[in-house]
């Protein structure tokens, strides 16, 4: 058991310096742009009597080498710095209260009898559970509280004889594509038509029919891969690692502690009910949405303890459980706190708002059809930049907004180019820092999730154009 221990560390050690290297190319490129590309500011400009967004350069700000060198560090101190540091505490208490389900063999017994409950009808249970998860992301804006479910989807695609690609895919990317093919979500397409100044949530009739093709899309893509590696398993693009972590993790072999069962999965049962309700109430009190996570967070605490404890362990059995759940998720900070850094050593380098003005500039003078088209791959660019949904929003808006006024396109269109680049690109992006830390809990290098994805991801773009010139001829509002 040891040497199979020794194994296990080392293949994930080989995963995560893959990562590793990829996000430190990406902090490096950021930093570098600081030096060619110019830099410029947007500053509000009263303009007979209207408020707009005046594009003005400003002197080079190149970053220093041991600014870029830090930045992963530096980047605790920036104005999403709060936001990181809680999603890192979000990581490290799923890690130890999973860590306690998972060894007192309560989370074993639940996937296993998810799979004989669902074994002769799994194409029905990829549907239900993509409309599921699209319709939390669409509705409530849930994205990162999905992270979880990762480590309940992974054994479970084992064990259904698929792979941890369709163990991350089902809930992430199908939350994903519903977060961005929003109805309802606050935190994107309500803050975005807030911004410009336009009625909450209108527009219904265009952005249904936007969600019901994304779930048919991502649930037909999910069902073809697995027909794919059904029939010829080395088609997977993980096969090698995966067979190697099954055989160091033993995930075909179910071993239930011999403790209380059906005490710990009345606990587990009480305390999901309770992350749903909070996740309900917080999505839709404004002033209670920064507490979702910290509240969360605590219920999956109680649940660590109170499910180990209910199974027949011990205090002291299941405090070390839980440390040793936080001792494997640490890896995840770093690959947290690199992705962070790329976006924020571009605002640094004060060159976000001259890439803005340089979209502004080539799409004047175009089509309707086509100036809709840029500023959607213009998002889709940022979102690469900046992962914050919210955050993109602000920062973009309140520009592109004005830019479609001159070009003739709808605040609404504007919105709904928006949200389409802002969203699906999620699950693509290694910038995202949930992505690499969800990837990373699945053992996944970020090249194998890419040649999953890039298909995915450019049947979405075609989608997502089509439904934009269907907007621009309608004159969508």
């Amino acid at each position: 058991m040891e040497q199979e221990d020794k194994k296990k560390a080392l293949l994930e050690v080989k995963m995560f310096l893959a990562t590793i290297i990829l996000l430190a190319i990406l902090i490096a490129v950021s930093g570098i742009c600081s030096y060619v590309i110019p830099a410029g500011e947007y500053v509000k400009t009263s303009v007979n009597s209207v408020t707009q967004e005046v594009y003005h350069t400003i002197g080079q700000t190149p970053l220093p080498v041991w600014k870029i060198a830090l930045a992963p560090l530096l980047v605790l101190g920036s104005k999403n710095g709060p936001r990181i540091i809680v999603l890192i505490l979000f990581i490290f208490i799923i890690g130890g209260s999973f860590s306690v389900m998972n060894k007192s063999g309560i989370l074993p017994r639940l996937i296993s009898d998810l799979v004989m409950k669902f074994a002769d009808r799994k194409r029905l249970f990829i549907f239900i559970n993509v409309a599921v998860f699209a319709l939390l992301g669409s509705t409530m804006g849930i994205l990162e509280e999905v992270t979880p479910l990762i480590l309940i989807f992974i054994p479970l695609a084992y064990q259904m004889k698929w792979d941890s690609i369709v163990g991350v895919a089902i809930p992430f990317v199908s939350v994903t594509i519903g977060f961005s093919a929003a109805t309802f979500n606050p935190f994107t397409l309500g803050t975005a038509q807030k911004l410009a100044d336009i009625p909450l949530f209108s527009g219904l009739y265009l952005r249904v029919p936007i969600l019901i093709v994304t779930i048919l899309i991502v649930a037909l893509y999910i069902l073809w891969y697995i027909r794919r590696i059904e029939k010829n398993p080395e088609k997977s693009y993980v096969y090698g690692s995966d067979r190697e972590i099954k055989a160091l993790t033993h995930y075909d072999d179910v071993v239930l502690h011999q403790g209380k069962v059906k005490p710990a999965l009345i606990w587990m049962g009480i305390c999901f009910l309770g992350i749903i309700a909070t996740v309900a109430v917080c999505s839709t009190v404004k002033a209670l949405q920064d507490l979702s996570f910290p509240l969360i967070a605590l219920i999956f605490l109680i649940m660590g303890f109170s499910v180990g404890m209910a199974s027949g362990y011990e205090f002291k059995k299941v405090f070390k459980l839980f440390k040793d759940g936080l001792i494997d998720f640490s890896p995840a900070i770093i690959l947290i706190l690199m992705a962070s850094s790329v976006g924020w050593l571009i605002v640094e380098g004060n060159i976000m708002a001259t890439m803005m003005h340089f979209v502004s500039l080539k799409t004047q003078g175009l089509s309707r059809e086509l100036a809709a088209i840029i500023m959607y791959l213009f998002q889709l660019f940022m979102n690469f930049l900046v992962s914050s949904g919210s955050g993109q929003a602000m920062l973009t808006i309140p520009i592109m907004s004005q830019l479609g006024d001159i070009l003739g396109l709808t605040r609404q269109i504007t919105v709904l180019a928006f949200q389409l680049g802002d969203g699906f690109s999620h699950a693509f992006w290694p910038t995202n820092p949930l992505l690499m830390v969800v990837i990373g809990l699945a053992g996944i290098k970020y090249k194998d999730w890419f040649k999953f994805m890039l298909p995915l991801q450019v049947i979405l773009a075609m989608v997502s154009i089509i439904f934009l010139l269907i907007a621009v001829k309608i004159n969508y509002s």
